[in-house]
């Protein structure tokens, strides 16, 4: 089991506990698809568990929610609280309805994070325009307005300048090695490569011209990063936000269709407007967990192929075989 998260490897926490598992205080599951996921209480994120352990942590999690209290319920999905433990009990939401669940917590998340600098921030320049307000004897209420927004600057600047997590790429213009940061994602484009894969054309930040590309995976993981920064700048009510980007994705017929509608538009990822960059952040989310899940199935297939070779009486199968074709025994 994994103890960091997928996105922002954080750590995920948790003791073991009443959940009997190893990491973990907010969970996610659904049982009739029979998925599970690890909240990440930094960002956010939806972290799907393994495979091999998912249908123990399922058992594991509905015993919980069963002796749990529910804090808050709608027709498909329920938050329940067991102890320190939170669950979001999955069911058939439509999608409009999960993504306020789903992605309202990162966007909680994203807000949390942006007050523990916020805090500091505001304190220690309040602190400096005092001293000097009483070196000086001058008034300082015509600053106190831009405090807030000095605030949010110095964390757009921290989440900004964060590293991508990609093998860094060399600009074919003016071959300078690019250290790819979140905030150089909202000049980059979105597009297909010749095999279908997700590809994400690279602005230099040295000549500013489309130099270099990720594809598939690395375009993904990219993508999640510079949208995160893009979002900060779209500051409206959290779950007025997740609704109106899940509807986005519901009128262009899903994730993967989205995602390719954006790739034509040929805007830069700055230039989504409203709820688009956030409904492509859900997006490139949704497509990546299929991708997961895709791969999960296929490994489990070829396990379950090899148990059955195990297992299988060679003897017994030939008779069959030959029962099936009509030969009679011998004698």
């Amino acid at each position: 089991m994994y103890t960091t998260c997928a996105f922002c490897s954080g750590s995920l926490g948790g003791d073991g506990g009443a959940s009997g598992l190893a990491v973990g205080r907010r969970f996610a599951f659904d049982p009739w698809k029979s998925r599970a996921w690890v909240i990440c209480q930094r960002c956010g994120r939806w972290n799907l568990t393994p495979l091999d352990t998912r249908i123990d942590t399922i058992e594991a999690l509905e015993r919980m929610a069963a002796a749990g209290r529910v804090a808050a319920t709608s027709e498909q999905v329920a938050l329940v609280r067991a102890g320190p433990y939170d669950m979001v009990r999955v069911g058939k939401p439509p999608r409009v309805e999960m993504a306020t669940w789903r992605y309202g917590e990162r966007l909680k998340a994203r807000e949390r994070e942006r007050l523990k600098v916020m805090v500091p921030v505001t304190i220690v320049v309040v602190g400096g325009m005092l001293a000097f307000n009483a070196a000086v004897g001058g008034s300082m209420g015509g600053f106190m307005w831009q405090i807030p927004q000095l605030a949010d600057g110095v964390y757009r600047g921290i989440v900004g300048n964060r590293k991508v997590n990609v093998e860094p790429q060399i600009c074919a213009n003016c071959g300078t090695i690019m250290i790819l940061r979140a905030k150089h994602v909202q000049h980059a484009r979105l597009s297909y490569s010749a095999h279908n894969d997700l590809t994400l054309l690279l602005a230099c930040p040295r000549c500013d011209s489309l130099g270099a590309e990720l594809i598939g995976p690395e375009a993904e993981a990219a993508l999640r990063a510079g949208l995160t920064y893009v979002n900060l700048k779209k500051k409206r009510a959290i779950k007025k936000k997740a609704t109106e980007a899940a509807g986005y994705l519901d009128r262009h017929g899903g994730s993967e269709a989205f995602i390719r509608n954006a790739a034509r538009m040929e805007k830069t990822v700055r230039q989504l407007a409203g709820g688009e960059a956030l409904a492509l952040e859900m997006a490139v989310d949704e497509q990546a967990e299929l991708r997961e899940l895709e791969r999960q199935w296929r490994q489990a297939e070829e396990i379950a192929e090899i148990a059955d070779n195990l297992t299988s009486d060679r003897s017994v199968d030939e008779e069959l075989r030959r029962l099936k074709g009509g030969d009679q025994p011998n004698g």
